[in-house]
């Protein structure tokens, strides 16, 4: 194995990665989260938010920590052509912090239930209702929104 594709590996361990769940309240109340069912693996076939891992171009914050909040802009905007202008329009969601596993997601509230029609992880985006996801959605995806709704109650 050549040394540039063990420093590559090597960076990847633990993984990091970011997201964003992307979030519309009706006017009735009604929660509804934006999902995309992934068309690669590891999780084709699931229900996903847009994701991805940490790259060195996403740098570091004012603390030397990465930078999760770029890698959750650039990869939505990479995988659903979705911009975020303003980081401030994210907010902390959830995390898992495990040995090999850092992951961070932040939610996104919309005012409209934007049609998103240019993917490229995904075969499908659509809008859910919170009460009435699908199980075929990514296993993390439940814990997301759920802390989603604890938020908004």
């Amino acid at each position: 194995m050549n040394h540039h594709r063990l420093n590559h590996l090597m960076e990847q361990i633990p993984y990091n990665g970011a997201g964003i769940l992307f979030w519309h309240q009706a006017e009735d109340g009604q929660l509804s989260v934006l999902l995309g069912l992934r068309s690669h693996h590891p999780q084709k076939g699931k229900w996903s938010i847009p994701a991805g891992g940490w790259e060195m171009k996403d740098a570091y914050d004012e603390h030397k920590k990465r930078n999760y909040q770029k890698t959750a802009i650039r990869e939505t905007w990479e995988e659903i052509k979705l911009m975020v202008d303003n980081p401030n329009d994210l907010t902390y969601l959830w995390s898992r912090y495990l040995l090999v596993y850092h992951f961070v997601v932040y939610a996104c509230q919309l005012s409209e239930k934007r049609k998103v029609v240019r993917y490229q992880e995904f075969s499908e985006v659509r809008w859910f209702p919170v009460d009435s996801l699908l199980d075929s959605s990514v296993g993390f995806v439940r814990s997301q929104v759920a802390a989603l709704v604890r938020q908004h109650h």
